[in-house]
């Protein structure tokens, strides 16, 4: 990865990944743990892209990796989030 986006993207996930443990930690919710679990495997991903990107696992780099392991987090996140408000959905209506 080249240019300033991955450190932009690296501040990012590095400033929300504080957050959305304190909310997990508050609250217990699985919604929050899979969200805090995603931020911290992007900050991984954008720091091995920034500072290491010559690490590697075989011919791949190693952020490369990380990162397909941060979109499935991401997916279960928002596959709970989803069931989440579409369980408050239903009990509004009940």
């Amino acid at each position: 990865m080249s240019g300033a986006w991955p450190r932009v993207l690296l501040f990012v996930f590095t400033t929300h990944l504080p957050f959305f443990a304190w909310r997990w930690r508050a609250t217990g919710e699985r919604r929050y743990a899979a969200t805090t679990l995603t931020f911290a495997l992007l900050v991984i991903t954008y720091g091995l892209a920034v500072f290491a990107p010559q690490l590697r696992v075989g011919d791949t780099p190693l952020f490369q990796i990380v990162r397909v392991v941060a979109w499935a987090s991401a997916a279960l996140s928002i596959g709970l989030l989803v069931r989440h408000h579409a369980g408050r959905l239903c009990d509004l209506r009940a």
